[in-house]
């Protein structure tokens, strides 16, 4: 009879259970804390791309267009279509910075929250913006010169054939060339120190200007017309010039009607052969200010409106494939001219680049801001841009400048005084028909260089050459306070 295996003593036994539950428990550690790294590093990763999706849906325009700013639902559309619709709102109001700085400047604007809440201003206005060189010179750099440029403006008469007047003009947009002595250009104002100070936020009027020179010196001027006395204008915020104090509409413009008309015409979207095409497209949009309501309500009005005007147009058989390309060419300008409340319109947003439908260059160059020697700030036609040159299909346009022989030469002295253009009709004489031509009398019909269409043919918003200079004062002009960088977080808009 064998023997069977010897037993293993109990301690062993032990022993190996002992060893087992420890690599078991090791086992089951190990696959726990890997499980919660894996968990964790899961959950982090969910969490991180859910805060970089909501940090880049807070930076999107829907975001700011719907879920903050659906105050003025017109601003939204004319970005759509202006010449910065890539560019995203916060690319302006927030700057091109670096994300850190970003997440630093949100919540500065958790304040616009109450506006939310009450309700904001309307027309909704940016009190501040960020400073140019976070927003406007990450895509414009300023170091690049900039040469003149040519612009020709189009515009139909409301004559019954709409005749076409093109107004050539050549802009001094760069300030590094030095033009006839003693112009630099639009962009001077950016390249050298100039403070400014406007009670209103739309900054529609400036009552007081400050200019340093290159000698450290500052020039103080005062609108003469301004209603403000000098203790008042000391108290207002003094601001230096940046590039949206005058390129404010870039982002989102509100164009005359009527310009949108001409170009309507221009482009062929209106055509000309239909009978007072330009007159019957001003009476439309001059109903503008009863088309209000939300968008389904304003297709309504319009549609009525275009009906009826047709109605009484009872235009021939043969235009009527033009009256149908007219209907539906104003059906689409007015919609979109159109705004949803009462009380608004493209002017209710002015637009400070140029001066002919608002004034903006006008606001400081307007014949009435004087420094405390009398001298106005100058208003030369030439200072920006070239004397304008008027194609008309009837009528008379305008003539050239100078006469041959005289054309390149510098001009006199006298023609650069700051109070030129306030006195330069009444020195009209024979010395001014050496180089202007003969004969000279000033007019708006064309013919000789004193009757250029383009200059007196109509009023410019906010020029006064008859403003009396202000008597100079004993004290000191009115200074105010240290200028406002224009580097502060947007407060509305």
């Amino acid at each position: 009879m064998g023997q069977g295996r010897p037993r293993a003593p109990a301690g062993h036994n032990r022993e190996e259970s002992n060893t087992m539950n420890a690599k078991t428990a090791r086992r089951t550690l190990m696959f726990g804390s890997i499980t919660t790294i894996v968990l964790a590093l899961v959950g982090v990763a969910v969490v991180t791309a859910a805060g970089i999706a909501g940090w880049e849906y807070s930076n999107s325009n829907a975001f700011c267009a719907t879920m903050c700013h659906d105050v003025h639902p017109e601003e939204i559309a004319a970005h759509k279509v202006g010449a910065h619709a890539r560019v995203n709102c916060v690319e302006c109001h927030m700057g091109r910075t670096s994300t850190l700085h970003l997440m630093a400047l949100k919540p500065t604007h958790a304040k616009e929250l109450w506006g939310m809440i009450v309700g904001y201003e309307r027309p909704i206005t940016s009190g501040t913006l960020r400073p140019s060189r976070e927003a406007c010179e990450s895509c414009h750099y300023p170091a690049v010169e900039h040469h003149d440029s040519v612009a020709v403006k189009v515009h139909y008469g409301t004559d019954p054939e709409s005749s076409e007047t093109r107004t050539k003009i050549v802009l001094h947009t760069g300030m590094d060339v030095i033009r006839q002595g003693y112009t630099k250009g639009i962009h001077w104002h950016i390249q050298n120190e100039v403070t400014f100070a406007s009670p209103d936020p739309q900054r529609r009027e400036i009552p007081w200007v400050s200019v340093k020179k290159p000698d450290g010196s500052k020039v103080t001027y005062i609108d003469a017309g301004s209603k403000l006395t000098v203790p008042q204008i000391e108290k207002l915020e003094k601001r230096v010039m940046a590039c949206y104090d005058c390129h404010n509409s870039v982002g989102h413009p509100f164009t005359n009607p009527a310009n949108i008309v001409d170009e309507a015409i221009r482009l062929g979207r209106i055509d000309r052969s239909l009978p007072e095409a330009k007159a019957r497209a001003v009476a439309l949009v001059n109903a503008l200010p009863d088309i209000t309501g939300e968008t389904k309500d304003r297709e309504a009005k319009v549609d009525k409106l275009i009906a009826d005007a047709t109605a009484k147009a009872n235009t021939p058989a043969e235009n009527k494939q033009a009256e149908q390309k007219f209907n539906k060419a104003m059906r689409e300008i007015l919609l979109a001219a159109s705004f949803r409340e009462k009380g608004f319109s493209w002017k209710s947003f002015p637009n400070h680049t140029g001066h002919a439908d608002t004034p903006g260059c006008f606001r400081c160059h307007d014949g009435k801001h004087y420094n405390d020697k009398g001298e106005a700030i100058r208003l030369q036609c030439t200072l920006c841009h070239a004397l304008p040159e008027v194609t008309r299909e009837k009528g008379k346009g305008s003539v050239a400048s100078l006469v041959p022989d005289k054309a390149g030469e510098k001009q006199p002295e006298s023609h650069q005084r700051p109070n030129f253009m306030h006195t330069h009709s009444d020195d009209v004489g024979p010395e001014c028909e050496k180089c202007h031509g003969t004969p000279l009398k000033h007019g708006k019909q064309g013919g000789n260089f004193c009757a250029n269409p383009a200059c007196h043919g109509r009023t410019w918003p906010g020029m006064d050459l008859t403003a009396e200079p202000p008597k100079k004062a004993a004290a000191e002009p009115a200074k105010g306070p240290e200028p406002a960088k224009a580097a502060e977080p947007a407060k509305k808009g």
